[in-house]
């Protein structure tokens, strides 16, 4: 019989190609959870009716036992670092508890199946280390950095108590189809490279924040997807982090001008990096994984 697994977050940018990602790669059956809160139905449409898929339009709280699954997959999140300055409550509801509620029930069941956590390369702040490796000292610079540092916590301490079974994958910038929800009222803060693309197919003009001097190690959704298939199936507990970035850097300015010649500028954003780039040899050391998209290659697609 094939493992059934689950992915929180399903309808997301992340979280629909990770889908699409393991249908093709795998035969298990997968569950995904959604409450469209940022995710879109349209995301996941071209695979409901597949029998190895099961949509749950519901809040991840509703899910009382994980025991008939192998791996979860945790990426249902608000992933907004702006608003996590006023939206508190908000954000550590989706954000820290929600991933609480899962841990809970693995205690209370005594059952443990991977989880393989979203993580994020905000927890980083500015880094002092460049290309940044795991071992670097935490600096988050916003709410939402820090609660995605704090699930990390949750994880490590309670695993020294109880048999928890988990991998973090520290995303850097991730790019690529569905990146852009333009029904999201918080679209600003998805992928820059997503809403540079939909501005110029809308004929308006890009707006880079600052003087567009801060750099980005941009990696392709792809390629987080490959990451996450590689940390369920790796043989052994592994109870760590990995840094899931491509290993290179480019200004947002840079990024601006090789998709449109009409761009401004608008008012810096407190909180957010001046760089991240990502020292990603211990993913490719310990999980054999390598990133195989380019951005160039990709923005050529995308501007046909």
């Amino acid at each position: 019989m094939a493992d059934r697994v689950l992915i929180t977050g399903v309808a997301g940018f992340i979280g629909s190609n990770l889908l699409d990602f393991l249908i093709k790669k795998t035969d298990w059956q997968i569950d995904g959870i959604d409450n469209l809160t940022t995710g879109s139905k349209a995301n996941i449409e071209h695979v409901i009716g597949n029998p190895r898929f099961t949509f749950i339009e519901n809040d991840l709280v509703t899910i009382q036992s994980l025991k008939k699954y192998k791996y979860v997959f945790h990426l249902a999140a608000l992933p907004r670092i702006q608003p996590s300055f006023e939206l508190i409550n908000e954000h550590i509801t989706h954000n820290v508890l929600r991933a609480g509620h899962l841990i809970e029930i693995m205690i209370r069941e005594n059952y443990f199946p991977r989880i393989i956590y979203s993580g994020s390369s905000a927890i980083y702040g500015t880094p002092s280390l460049i290309p940044t490796p795991e071992e670097e000292k935490i600096d988050c610079l916003s709410p939402y950095a820090f609660q995605k540092y704090e699930v990390e916590k949750y994880l490590e301490l309670l695993s020294t108590r109880f048999p928890i079974d988990y991998v973090t994958l520290r995303y850097f910038n991730p790019y690529g189809p569905r990146s852009f929800n333009p029904a999201n009222p918080f679209n600003a803060y998805s992928s820059v490279v997503g809403i540079f693309l939909n501005r110029r197919k809308n004929n308006q003009p890009l707006l880079v924040t600052g003087d567009g001097s801060q750099q980005r190690d941009f990696i392709h959704v792809a390629d987080l997807a490959k990451a996450n298939y590689l940390a369920a199936v790796h043989e052994g507990k592994l109870n760590t982090a990995f840094n899931i970035g491509f290993g290179s850097t480019m200004s947002v300015l840079e990024l601006a001008k090789l998709i449109s010649p009409d761009f401004s500028f608008i008012p810096k954003r407190e909180g957010e990096a001046e760089i991240t780039f990502a020292d990603n040899s211990k993913a490719r050391r310990v999980l054999g994984w390598e990133p195989e998209h380019q951005l160039d290659s990709y923005l050529k697609g995308e501007l046909q």
